[in-house]
């Protein structure tokens, strides 16, 4: 089993595009794998996993004993790995981070490095439905913060303003969904604003109050209008601060 945080980059290089792999540990994946293949090497599943999308397959495990390559659809990645689905093979996790490639902690252009994540704040104030929509189009989604660090880096992203936070209880009232795959966040605790979340009817949706307006979550309507802050999942890098 590999050491708990470890990291390794595997470049695979085609002439179409270079991708580079990260052995992560701890990773959960989101099910079992969507292709099972043959391989001749790490190299050649990776080369498989490369020809698809990156939503087809977000990371591959090899098995050099049978040369099997299983390839993966959806994972989760840092301090919310759902330990039920942790995985303690070696998982290779498909970077989709376009960053500086001589500066491994480096993010994309406009967005900022914090406790591992790139995150991007968003200067329009906009429903939550357009908020999400403007973060996929960045290739990002609403941000979710899983640790007492990365809310911390949330509310210094937003910088005194209101945003919204990838986050919700539309499916089952009081039990929180974050969009990064992850699972379930806490309804209850610290992070979130006195009183909060409240339930009232309508409010699903979970955005970050700045310090002058208790620091903290709070469940608000969709039809609101707040500021999007986007968060890269496939850029999460443990270790860079």
């Amino acid at each position: 089993m590999a050491r708990p945080g470890a990291v390794l980059l595997l470049l695979l290089l085609t002439s179409a595009a270079a991708v580079r792999y990260r052995w992560l540990d701890p990773v959960s994946l989101h099910g079992p794998a969507v292709q099972i293949l043959s391989a001749e090497s790490e190299i050649d599943c990776g080369l498989l996993c490369e020809g698809a999308t990156p939503e087809e397959c977000s990371g591959f495990i090899y098995g050099p004993v049978d040369g099997t390559c299983r390839l993966f659809s959806g994972d989760c990645r840092g301090p919310a790995v759902v330990s039920s689905q942790q995985t303690t093979e070696r998982y290779m996790a498909r970077s989709k981070c376009s960053g500086d490639a001589s500066d491994p902690c480096a993010c994309p252009a406009g967005f900022s490095r914090c406790a591992g994540r790139c995150l991007k704040r968003l200067d329009l104030a906009v429903f939550y439905p357009e908020a999400e929509s403007q973060c996929a189009a960045l290739g990002a989604h609403l941000a979710v913060p899983r640790s007492d660090e990365e809310n911390q880096c949330a509310i210094d992203a937003a910088t005194d303003v209101e945003v919204w936070l990838g986050i919700n209880d539309t499916v089952t009232e009081g039990q929180f969904v974050g969009a990064d795959g992850c699972g379930t966040a806490s309804s209850t605790g610290p992070q979130w604003v006195e009183g909060q979340p409240n339930d009232l009817s309508g409010q699903d949706f979970v955005v970050l109050f700045p310090v002058e307006r208790g620091s903290g979550w709070a469940d608000e309507p969709a039809l609101s209008l707040y500021r999007p802050l986007c968060q890269l999942g496939a850029c999460y890098q443990p270790g860079c601060l």
